[in-house]
């Protein structure tokens, strides 16, 4: 099947294809890149409430 970035839209897409190895496989793929950003999420709140105080201080 070949390696499908997992981003939302790819996601829906084999959720759409009601074929359970490719939704299998993006699921697998999902977990590991989800797993290796760590806390990327939390650093993502973080950088936009850094912007809004700058923002406000202007």
């Amino acid at each position: 099947m070949g390696v499908i970035m997992p981003y939302g839209a790819a996601i829906r897409e084999a959720m759409a294809s009601n074929d359970l190895a490719k939704m299998e496989a993006i699921a697998e793929q999902t977990k590991q890149i989800v797993k290796g950003q760590g806390d990327m999420h939390v650093a993502l709140l973080e950088l936009l409430e850094a912007i809004e105080s700058l923002k406000k201080k202007k």
